[in-house]
């Protein structure tokens, strides 16, 4: 869908124009990427046969929250150096900006294309304070958001809230929340095209403020998603009842986070059994393989991590080379071994290293006993 009909922008008033472009044209509002601003409904405020093609007025719809708002802006063609003013949806009729402390209209500059984006985006911060106040009158709401502004990783700025509806009739909520995560580690090769800025947002849709049924939508970009495994592998938490915003938010960001886990985890086996390396998995750091000798008995080791490493424990997998069951290698899969999640990386390889050296006998003695299967 195009961001303005063709043709209509040179209809503006031409000190009216210059600021439509800019907005169309550096469309830098919203913290999911979604709904793409639109100019629609321009008209003149003039008498139409003095001012053909003076439009100083039309509809935007604006970003936020992941669905879009839409706002009307008036300039006045006789006096285009003064700043706008607006009228909100009807759902809005509350949403009372105090306009004497906006900075970007009391300092409005005509001279300078960017002042109505930055009106705008000054605007929709009122906005998202004002959709945040609204949450005070249902319960479910204000719990959920208190939870979640106790967190650490948690800021203002990073969250867009939404109550959709009229005061007699409460629609869906909307909240949109970039996670703090630091992607400086994830290796520029898992990059493919042009990916864009690495970040990871969380979605949630409750059907009404009062509604106990959340949904969660996770949205990554490009390199993050292949560094989590991919979107086949992806999955996050499901939002049970009675589960706090701030506390299912943390478990998500754990799941993100799992990137630096897995690599200083990997990082740690490399550099106890370097030597013995078969393949090792250095993009998304989910899996490695090792080439053993005990008392003569050769044998390979492998680990396959999972996506909420380290809360979830990896898996150990033992394979003969010499003993076959069914034409296939004799191999035992374990998942219960010494293991906590709050132990350093390289506690972890040398509690693994501890548990091989205990359990290799015991897979050996298997091992020969399939042998005669």
């Amino acid at each position: 869908m195009e961001r303005i009909e063709r043709g209509l922008l040179e209809y503006f008033d031409p000190k009216i124009r210059p600021f439509v472009e800019h907005v169309l044209l550096h469309d830098e509002l919203g913290i999911l990427p979604g709904p793409c601003l639109r100019v629609f409904d321009a008209c003149s405020g003039c008498p139409l046969q003095i001012n053909q093609r003076r439009f100083d007025r039309f509809k935007m719809s604006v970003p936020f929250a992941g669905q879009s708002l839409t706002w009307e802006v008036i300039f006045d063609c006789n006096c285009p150096t003064e700043p706008p003013d607006f009228i909100f949806g009807p759902e809005d009729e509350d949403f009372l900006p105090p306009m004497d402390e906006i900075e970007s209209l009391c300092s409005w500059d005509a001279t300078k294309p960017e002042s109505l984006l930055c009106l705008i985006k000054e605007l929709l911060e009122y906005y998202n304070q004002y959709n945040v106040q609204q949450a005070s009158n249902f319960r479910r709401l204000q719990q959920d958001l208190t939870s979640l502004y106790q967190q650490p990783f948690s800021h203002a700025d990073d969250l867009e809230f939404y109550i959709t509806g009229s005061e007699s009739r409460q629609g869906p909520v909307y909240l949109v929340l970039r996670l703090k995560v630091d992607f400086s580690g994830i290796p520029a090769y898992l990059v493919q095209g042009n990916p864009g800025e690495d970040q990871a947002i969380l979605t949630f849709t409750y059907q009404s403020p009062d509604s106990s049924k959340v949904t969660p939508e996770l949205h990554l970009s490009p390199r993050v998603e292949n560094a989590l495994g991919g979107s086949s592998c992806l999955r996050i938490p499901t939002f049970t009842a009675g589960t706090l915003l701030g506390d299912y938010v943390g478990n998500v960001r754990q799941v993100v986070q799992g990137f630096e886990k897995r690599k200083e985890y990997v990082a740690a086996f490399l550099s106890h059994f370097g030597q013995s390396v078969l393949e090792c998995d250095l993009q998304t750091f989910r899996n490695m393989s090792f080439l053993f000798e005990w008392n003569d008995f050769f044998f390979t080791f492998s680990v396959e991590l999972p996506l909420y490493f380290p809360t979830e424990y990896p898996s150990f997998i033992f394979q003969s080379v010499y003993h076959e069951v069914k034409g296939r290698p004799f191999m035992e899969v374990i998942t219960t071994f010494p293991y906590s999640p709050r132990w350093s990386a390289n506690e972890m390889a040398v509690r693994a290293k501890a548990f091989i050296l205990d359990y290799i006998s015991k897979f050996q003695r298997a091992s020969v006993l399939a042998k005669g299967k």
